[in-house]
């Protein structure tokens, strides 16, 4: 099994109050949860759907930077 670390920024919307984590290494790939969790969840099911997506068309996964002072999101891979 493959583990790929990407950062991950999170910010708080106040108007709908929830957290949004975005992934600014692939296209910013974001989601939103009601919590710090959920957002992180939602946000690894996005990112597992587009690395999908790349595969399928026969593209790259991009390389990325192997260490960052980020948020760190761990994704364990099945490719």
């Amino acid at each position: 099994m493959n583990r790929l670390e990407l950062p991950v920024e999170y910010s708080f919307d106040i108007d709908s109050n929830l957290v949004i984590a975005t992934v600014p290494d692939l296209n910013y790939i974001s989601s939103f949860g009601k919590d710090f969790a959920e957002a992180e969840k939602n946000v690894i099911e996005a990112v597992l759907a587009y690395l999908e997506a790349l595969k399928q068309d026969n593209l790259p996964i991009p390389d990325f930077p192997k260490k960052s002072s980020a948020t760190m999101l761990l994704i364990e891979l099945v490719l």
